[in-house]
């Protein structure tokens, strides 16, 4: 063999060594940046909350819910502002016949027939578009979900002003319940979102039922440090979390939880969106939408509020004050007595029943007033029975242990 002959045959094999190491190299580099890159995907998954970053960059976060019946339909939906910095949420409940814009080149269009036609993402991009705001987390439930998470937490006390007797048998939906406190199950909580008796408006009435579920939980988790302790708890929240479909990781529930375990008065307000019915008898935001971005707006500037000093004033608050007791003129009386105390109370009468216990309603959705009503009173029975058609917010329902009666 020639020089030249052995000269090549070294070069091929230097190359041959050349190239199986510049392989190896890049074998490695590339299990390098794979495993790097897993270990921050896991790291993310595992312990990074979108919600804790808001907080360090002291940003509001945006999140949406859906509510499905069993026949697979949409009763609402809810938009919302959460900010973990201040320990607060702002909801805005959304009827299922509301029309919103999934691309505002376009027509809007109701939420019901969106969620029929393209399921859950498309109203969720109509929420996101309409409101525009980016949504974090997106939250569906179903009326077996909804069952399951009530029953988890012991069940909600709700209270009945009138007597219901409501019974479905195809369907199995039964409630039958006389005036007075009452602890709800995940079945008869259910029953109560099919229990409609606004003929017209059944639309809005599931809307307030929805409420009343959300903010008597809310009122049971601020009276009862017992049930935060229990939210809490890992094994809860991750029962509680698992009976949901949603984006929700593990540290964004345990943000969210933080701030349950961290309610008060003040953590939950929920209004209704402002809207109109068109002229073909479909709901729409007023002015073109922009009223509902307004309304936003000025909802996260009340959930971004940092002092723990409340802005209402008892003037704020329009109150109803009913007699439940067998004292004449005792709510006439009560109602000059909060009027003095600057309550912008103005109607009372007589509640239907005779009670023993003094109980105060809130109709809109802000806690916050009903709390100030009852410390006024030294009441601690209270409940949301929502209702925006009336003029007042809040009631007081006087009850034969009610501190002021002078027989």
């Amino acid at each position: 063999m020639n020089k030249k002959s052995e000269k090549s045959i070294n070069d091929k094999a230097l190359k041959t060594i050349s190239n199986a190491n510049k392989k190896a190299v890049m074998a490695v580099i590339f299990t390098i940046i794979f495993s790097v890159s897993f270990i921050i995907i896991i790291f993310y998954y595992f312990f990074i909350s979108k919600l804790y970053i808001a907080e360090k960059n002291d940003e509001p976060l945006y999140f949406s819910i859906l509510f499905i019946d069993d026949d697979k339909e949409i009763y609402g939906a809810y938009v919302g502002i959460v900010s973990s910095l201040n320990n607060r949420i702002g909801l805005i409940g959304l009827p299922r016949n509301i029309a919103l814009w999934e691309n505002k080149n376009y027509n809007p269009s109701k939420l019901s027939e969106l969620y029929k036609d393209r399921g859950e993402n498309a109203v969720f991009k109509a929420i996101s578009t309409s409101v525009n705001k980016k949504i974090s987390y997106k939250i569906s439930i179903d009326n077996n979900q909804i069952s399951d998470i009530i029953d988890l937490i012991g069940g909600i006390k709700m209270y009945i002003e009138e007597p219901i007797e409501y019974k479905d048998e195809e369907k199995g939906y039964e409630l039958s319940f006389d005036i007075g406190e009452w602890l709800f199950t995940g079945e008869k909580t259910v029953s109560y979102l099919h229990y409609l008796t606004m003929k017209g408006y059944e639309d809005i009435e599931t809307l307030y039922r929805l409420e009343d579920i959300i903010i008597n939980s809310m009122i049971g988790l601020i009276q009862n440090s017992q049930l935060k302790n229990i939210i809490n708890a890992k094994s809860m929240r991750n029962a509680v979390f698992s009976k949901v479909r949603s984006n929700l990781r593990p540290p964004d529930i345990e943000a969210f939880t933080k701030i349950l375990a961290n309610s008060n008065e003040r953590t939950l307000i929920i209004e209704n969106i402002d809207a109109r019915i068109g002229d073909n008898g479909v709901l729409v935001p007023i002015f073109e939408g922009n009223a509902f971005i307004k309304q936003m707006d000025d909802l996260t500037l009340y959930v971004e509020l940092k002092t723990q000093k409340s802005e209402l004033n008892n003037e704020d608050v329009s109150l109803i004050v009913l007699n439940a007791t067998t004292t004449a003129g005792l709510a006439d009386r009560i109602n000059i007595r909060m009027r003095y105390r600057g309550f912008s109370a103005g109607e009372y009468g007589n509640f239907g029943a005779n009670l023993n216990e003094s109980v105060v309603l809130v109709r809109d959705g802000n806690i916050e007033k009903a709390f100030m009503v009852a410390n006024e009173g030294r009441i601690n029975r209270i409940y949301a029975k929502t209702d925006r058609r009336v003029l007042n917010n809040v009631v007081l329902i006087l009850g034969n242990d009610y501190y002021e009666i002078t027989r």
